[in-house]
């Protein structure tokens, strides 16, 4: 009879111990799945600025789900001012925006309603009128910078026939340089991916090398800077 209350009080231990166990890991899978998952407050998913051969140019830019925009132009400093907000009636995803610079610079701003993230970009040029009437001074035909979700950046450009192409970046003015003069050529079209150091802006500018005189003893060259963009962040 002592050996069979002994193992009733075992087995009862047992049990106890078996639904303690129980209770805990219950507890626990209860934890997991009603904490929140951690995601992104961004509403900007990513956008991409372009000019094309005429001059033109043009922005298109993504947002994540329940998300809206809205451009606001601020004519006294030519700042085109998108404001992003978190709604539950989001018509587009991808929104595309003409662009005029107004004199020689232009300005993008994002306003992220939802979280930090305020990209800035300048970008210095001639408008549209100018860069018609001024092609010839110009070797860049056209280009395109875009943002990626790793927090790089991509380049794309193209170039007219017979200029050399050389891309370094410029120690001084911590500047990413695009030299273009005539030559040999590897190629029209070019991909680069850039990127931004943290608290740094990220500069980018298409340096023109043009001689003034077609006589190679008294050539002087002239140097044209244009376009230029900065990105902030």
């Amino acid at each position: 009879m002592k050996n069979v209350k002994l193992l009733i009080m075992k087995n009862f231990k047992l049990l106890t111990l078996f639904f303690s166990i129980a209770i805990i890991f219950a507890s626990c899978s209860t934890n997991e799945t009603t904490l929140p998952k951690e995601q992104s407050l961004d509403l900007l998913k990513s956008y991409s600025i372009e000019r094309d051969a005429n001059g033109a140019y043009s922005l298109d830019f993504d947002l994540y789900d329940n998300a809206i925009s809205e451009n606001v132009i601020d004519h006294d400093t030519n700042t085109n001012q998108f404001y992003l907000y978190p709604s539950d009636n989001q018509m587009n995803k991808r929104v595309s925006e003409e662009l005029t610079i107004d004199g020689t610079q232009l300005k993008i701003g994002f306003v992220d309603t939802n979280s930090n993230n305020l990209p800035q970009i300048t970008i210095i040029d001639d408008n549209i009128a100018l860069a018609k009437s001024s092609a010839e001074n110009t070797m860049l035909n056209e280009y395109s910078f875009s943002s990626n979700e790793d927090g790089t950046y991509n380049l794309d450009f193209s170039v007219k026939n017979k200029v050399s192409v050389d891309f370094i970046y410029n120690e001084d003015l911590k500047a990413y340089e695009i030299h273009l003069e005539e030559g040999k050529s590897s190629g029209t079209s070019f991909t680069r991916v850039l990127e931004k150091e943290e608290g740094e802006p990220l500069k980018v500018d298409f340096v023109n090398h043009f001689n003034t005189s077609a006589k190679s003893d008294d050539a002087t060259e002239n140097i044209k800077k244009k376009p230029r963009f900065i990105i902030e962040v």
